[in-house]
């Protein structure tokens, strides 16, 4: 699908102005099918969390549970790994699903999950060549 309009808006940070491509979809929050920035259709899905955050969460629990081994508290060791485990069940139970343009890299929150979008395929960034962020012209 083609984007129906485009214009030209100003970066309220950096005062340029980008070209943006809409559609009725976005207009409506609804759904996304055509990127803002790029004007492409692929995209994935994925978890709206942090991944540093993740992974010193997953680094706390292996570390508990290294402290724990080693004091010769093997229960302990066991318990800090299967509370890691839990909360990360948890923030994946609770935290929202985001679109990602892979030709750009640019995120969309707030809308319906499209079901034509599915998780993230290394094939597709290949691909569509999105291998660095979108940064100012």
């Amino acid at each position: 699908m083609k984007p129906e309009r485009t214009g030209k808006v100003r970066c309220p940070h950096c005062e340029q102005d980008t070209e943006v491509f809409v559609n009725d979809s976005l207009l409506g929050r609804t759904l996304v099918t055509t990127c803002v920035s790029c004007g492409h259709d692929a995209f994935y899905v994925q978890k709206d969390f942090n991944r540093s955050v993740g992974l010193a969460i997953v680094g706390l629990g292996i570390a508990a549970s290294l402290y724990f081994f080693a004091r010769g508290q093997p229960i302990f060791a066991m318990v800090a790994l299967a509370l890691t485990a839990f909360i990360d069940f948890l923030v994946y139970l609770l935290v929202a699903d985001v679109t990602v343009c892979y030709s750009c890299h640019a995120l969309y929150r707030g809308f319906m999950r499209n079901p034509e979008h599915e998780a993230f395929d290394l094939k597709k960034l290949e691909k569509y060549g999105g291998r660095t962020p979108r940064t100012a012209r």
